[in-house]
């Protein structure tokens, strides 16, 4: 792991978790110029929902990947755009819940690549968690429905040294979390179903 790899899977992730909406734009402005009138209310909702889940993604990852300086200023604003970015995943009618105890907005660069891949670890609808103490903080995923195991698996597999059974830039937000505390040495571990920084 050095950063020309870190770089390459936050970028393959990102552009994975964008294309999407991106391209529902692009097709529904182009229907728009086609001049339907017929089918502008349904062109206007694609645009408005995909430019929102855009919108609240590009937020979220900027403050998770980008440069340090674009700080966030207080909690709510962290628990905020954590909040929305989740709920841009899954379905709109079983959205991802947030709930959020920490003392500083300034651990954002732990909390949300924690909270994005662990998010990932839900099938169904559900909820994350954060919490800090003073031995460190915890991110849970909770839901009903079983979580994703294989997703699990290789979170573990990772943290141990070894190599995701799958595209590892499904795992970008672990990548990086691990990199941007190596020197640190603070160590990350999973049990059961909580990523665990710092203790």
């Amino acid at each position: 792991m050095n950063n020309v790899f870190i770089s390459e899977v936050i970028a393959t992730r990102l552009s994975h978790d964008l294309i999407g909406n991106i391209g529902a734009v692009a097709n529904a402005v182009e229907l728009l110029n086609e001049g339907d009138e017929s089918d502008k209310e349904d062109i206007t909702n694609i645009l408005n929902f995909s430019s929102s889940v855009l919108s609240r993604r590009l937020k979220f990852f900027r403050l998770c990947f980008g440069l340090s300086t674009a700080s966030v200023k207080t909690l709510e604003e962290l628990e905020q755009i954590t909040a929305d970015y989740l709920l841009t995943l899954g379905n709109p009618n079983s959205p991802i819940e947030f709930e959020m105890h920490v003392q500083t907005p300034k651990i954002h660069k732990l909390i949300m690549p924690s909270v994005m891949m662990m998010a990932d670890t839900l099938v169904k609808a559900g909820k994350i968690v954060v919490n800090q103490n003073d031995e460190g903080i915890h991110i849970e995923a909770i839901s009903e429905a079983s979580l994703n195991d294989k997703k699990l698996k290789n979170i573990q597999s990772i943290l141990q040294g070894q190599e995701a059974e799958e595209n590892p830039s499904t795992y970008a937000p672990l990548y990086y979390l691990m990199q941007y505390l190596e020197e640190s040495a603070v160590p990350i571990k999973l049990s059961g179903h909580t990523l665990i920084i710092g203790e």
